[in-house]
């Protein structure tokens, strides 16, 4: 039996009742089991002397030990630290609750934050040397850890929806879409005026207070409208947000969460490496069972470069450095971050769990961290859960969206699954292909029992892949081992022959190890387990589910994939998808076809050029550049004597949008021209950015009238009606344009001359300019602009000694007039750009009732520009 500090032999035994014990063997009646360190090995205690003697004299061993097997690993590595008065945040696991708080709620050393109460666990602000001298000492608590601070793995600075085939799921089921469910965002709190979440943020009390950008990048990841622009939209952009606070590391609420309807909650944080099964991670594992459809999903950090200190595997440069014990837990997701060429970023954490179990499950696009990973496999559950809720009338329990995720992943890096990638990519369009054809089946199971399931497998296949998964219950907290109860799969062919087991990593704690393809096994550690087989021939195949241990009655769920030999399709660019020119694109398919092919591309009805020769199929992927052209353009791939088209998409550069002018009654936007017969314009309603109009013109005049609309963007119409990329979307009463006038100063330049400077919001049916001056008799007309071809018009003026008030008039074409005019007082601080001859800059102490405020009136006003020489 190894030994370590928590079996080193105590001087002083007070009783023997309360002392645990280590001992292998079978366990024998009257012995109460604290902690389970191996499957022959126990933290126990005995009820009574008499089951000590017949413990003893059945053979077991038995090793006094101290109260340091109630730490977690980095607490057993460090200890308390050397600073004994530093209070400490830290989770306690306890027998009884109450008796805890009676104990110590008038306590001056310790202070309770939170509680959960399902899985008897408490945070707590407690001084080391309390900790150390009273809490390892009480009986009544039997696990301690560090509550790490949580932190935000990293921005997403790229976002590619096309990268797991989201762009595809878009296309195929448009109306699959996340609408009527909800997610929750737990990390601090997005930005809720964000036109993204447009009529879909719902408060929650549960959210902090303290709003962050990361926050409002993972929101939108996973549900933003696109309303900004399109590369603002998500993954389930129908879908409601709430916030919830992650200062709070224990699940939120299982009663709120029900009321708020969430059904995915994304965690895109971590706190450092830790390798147990910690209070965190059991309380997730209860939630799961309590909440059936509620799924969560954590990014599995982004100390892939990192080595743990501590656990099983600690000391292994590149494995098991995923960051939280709150990931430990067994029917949760964890993700990892893959580039856009499906290559696994040097940051992105590792498996496996600390008890061998592979994680992270799986794998997306996040080139920057694991955060915009777990953001967009939160969104593939959301439209996972949609597409069911439409066929089934339900939501699926988490453990059908988490085998359906895992099934349907592409396979990449390492031939199978492995500690860096899982069960491989997630594939949101093969995720929903699951869905609408039903490959999916559920059931329950007891212990000794054997369940049975015909799967016919037609002809012409590639590849057959089948996962079983189900929501395990949760272990004792700092148990060695997280299963509880253990399902094994297997697949037999039609004969009955040739049976299949499951793939299994080599879990032992080396490197050498842990990079070692898969073998066909039993798994006695994970509650997810996966078959595949190449080529299998047709005929009925029988999948089993033997219950090998399981406490009660376990559900379970079982889904398949069938991938066939002839199988093509372009998964980027498809309907919906926009090109730019000049920038590089990566065209994307999926195939079983081998060999090489050309691509080939047309702009409009034109010829076909070449795009890419002698691509390698099963790369799956090629980069190319997009000309400096604009139109409809469409793709195609030959191979041997066949072909495949995408469908014609749009290549444009955005346009850029601003305000002409804003009246009283109405207002003008513009754009710039691009040279195509049409243009459509949006306005953003309550939720999304819809078009309501189409012109030929760079221009549009709307009333006020019945009008509550201030968000616009236009996008060019491109042959066969194809939208091109679409200007960002602006708020026209948030641009620097009142009706026509944007600013109107004077200056001083010479002697006795000013320059006047008007800057126009557009020139749009202006006819003409008049600069006026101010007399005895009025204002009098000094020049004239006409034709009005500039938006800033400047001229000098005569100005001799004394005030000189300007003002200019813009006449439009349809007879209206718009002068600059007075919006202050006559006395006080003037509302124009008055400016002075002969004075320094700054002096104003004695200017009286004439000081000018050139700020006020050249900015914010627009008034009477007025000098004095």
């Amino acid at each position: 039996m190894n030994t370590t500090d928590a079996f080193q032999k105590r001087e002083k035994i007070n009783n023997d009742q309360t002392i645990g014990y280590g001992f292998h063997g079978t366990i024998p009646e009257g012995v109460s089991v604290l902690r389970r360190v191996s499957d022959s090995i126990f933290i126990g205690s005995f009820i009574t002397k008499q089951a000590k003697i017949n413990f003893q004299r059945n053979g077991g061993t038995l090793l006094v030990v101290n109260n340091h097997w109630k730490l977690s690993p980095a607490l057993l590595q460090d200890k308390f630290g050397t600073d004994k008065n530093k209070w400490e945040s830290i989770f306690l696991s306890v027998k009884d609750i109450d008796l805890f708080e009676s104990q110590y709620k008038k306590n001056q050393q310790i202070k309770l934050i939170r509680k959960n109460i399902v899985t008897k666990a408490l945070m707590v602000l407690v001084k080391a040397s309390f900790l150390e001298t009273i809490l390892l000492e009480d009986p009544n608590i039997y696990f301690i850890s560090k509550s790490g601070k949580p932190f935000t793995e990293r921005e997403l600075t790229g976002f590619d929806l096309s990268a797991n085939k989201v762009n595809i799921a878009h296309t195929l089921w448009p109306d699959v879409n996340g609408k009527g469910l909800t997610v929750s965002i737990k990390e601090n709190k997005m930005d809720t005026a964000d036109i993204d979440f447009s009529g879909r943020y719902q408060y929650s009390p549960l959210a902090s207070t303290k709003m962050e950008t990361h926050a409002t990048t993972m929101s939108t990841i996973v549900a933003g409208g696109g309303n900004t622009f399109f590369t603002g939209k998500g993954v389930a952009w129908a879908a409601s947000l709430i916030s919830s606070d992650f200062a709070n590391l224990f699940p939120d609420n299982t009663p709120e969460l029900q009321k708020q309807n969430v059904s995915v909650q994304n965690h895109s944080y971590g706190v450092g490496i830790e390798n147990y099964y910690g209070a965190d991670a059991a309380a997730y594992d209860v939630q799961a069972e309590q909440l059936s459809p509620l799924l969560h999903v954590f990014s599995a950090g982004n100390g892939g470069d990192l080595t743990s200190s501590a656990g099983n595997y600690s000391g292994i440069p590149g494995f098991a450095n995923i960051t939280g014990s709150f990931k430990m837990s067994k029917n949760s997701l964890s993700i990892g971050a893959i580039d856009s060429f499906a290559q696994v970023t040097k940051i992105s954490s590792r498996g496996p769990a600390f008890d061998g179990r592979l994680k992270p499950e799986l794998v997306a696009f996040g080139e920057d961290g694991s955060s915009g990973s777990a953001a967009i496999v939160s969104g593939i559950a959301l439209l996972i859960q949609d597409a069911w809720k439409k066929a089934k009338g339900v939501l699926p329990p988490s453990s059908l969206t988490k085998a359906i995720l895992i099934n349907s992943a592409d396979d990449i890096g390492p031939d199978g699954i492995d500690f860096q990638t899982g069960y491989g990519s997630v594939n949101a369009k093969a995720a929903l292909q699951t869905v609408v054809q039903n490959h999916v089946i559920e059931n329950t199971i007891q212990t000794n029992q054997t369940t049975k399931h015909i799967l016919p497998i037609p002809s012409n296949v590639r590849k057959l892949k089948i996962t079983l998964c189900w929501a395990d219950p949760a272990a004792s907290v700092n148990s060695f081992k997280a299963l509880v109860n253990d399902l094994d799969l297997t697949l037999k062919n039609p004969s009955g022959a040739d049976v299949w087991l499951p793939w299994v990593l080599n879990s032992s704690p080396s490197k050498d190890s842990l990079i070692q393809l898969p073998k066909r096994k039993r798994d006695s550690l994970n509650n997810i387990e996966q078959i595949t087989i190449e080529n299998p021939v047709f005929g009925d195949y029988s999948i089993e589910v033997k219950a090998y241990s399981v406490n009660g009655t376990q559900p379970y769920a079982i889904v398949w994939q069938i991938d066939t030999l002839s199988h093509f399709l372009f998964s980027y660019p498809v309907k919906g998808d926009y090109l730019i020119p000049k920038q590089s694109h990566t065209l994307r398919w999926e195939t079983g076809l081998q060999g090489l092919a050309n691509i080939e591309y047309r702009i409009n009805t034109g010829n076909w050029q070449n795009a890419a020769n002698d691509v390698i199929l099963s790369k799956g992927y090629v980069q190319w550049v997009a000309p400096d052209t604009m139109g409809a353009i469409q793709f195609r791939l030959l191979a041997g004597n066949k072909e495949w088209k995408t469908d014609t998409v749009g290549l444009s550069k955005p346009l850029l949008i601003n305000t002409g002018y804003n009246c009283i009654d109405s207002f003008l936007i513009y754009w710039q021209g691009l040279g195509v017969t049409n243009y459509r314009l949006f306005r953003l309603g309550k939720e999304y950015l819809a078009p309501f109009y189409t012109t030929s013109d760079t221009v549009i005049l709307q009333s006020k009238q019945n009008n509550p609309y201030l968000n616009y963007a236009v996008s060019p119409v491109l042959p066969f009606q194809i939208d091109g990329v679409r200007s960002y979307t602006f708020n026209y009463t948030k641009q620097n344009n009142d009706c026509y006038i944007s600013s109107f100063i004077a200056d001083p330049v010479g002697v006795d001359k000013a320059s006047l400077s008007l800057q126009l919001g557009t020139t749009f049916q202006v006819n003409k300019i008049v600069f006026e001056k101010l007399s005895s008799k009025g204002f009098v007309a000094f020049e004239t602009i006409t034709p009005v071809a500039l938006k800033n018009n400047r001229i000098i003026a005569p100005a001799g000694k004394g005030l000189h008030t300007y003002r200019a008039s813009i006449f439009l074409q349809n007879g209206l007039v718009y002068h600059t005019q007075r919006l202050g007082p006559t006395t006080g601080d003037c509302d124009c750009g008055r400016v002075w001859h002969g004075r320094e800059v700054g002096d104003v102490t004695d200017r009286g009732p004439d000081r000018c405020n050139t700020t006020r009136c050249g900015l914010e006003h627009r008034d009477w520009a007025c000098i004095v020489s």
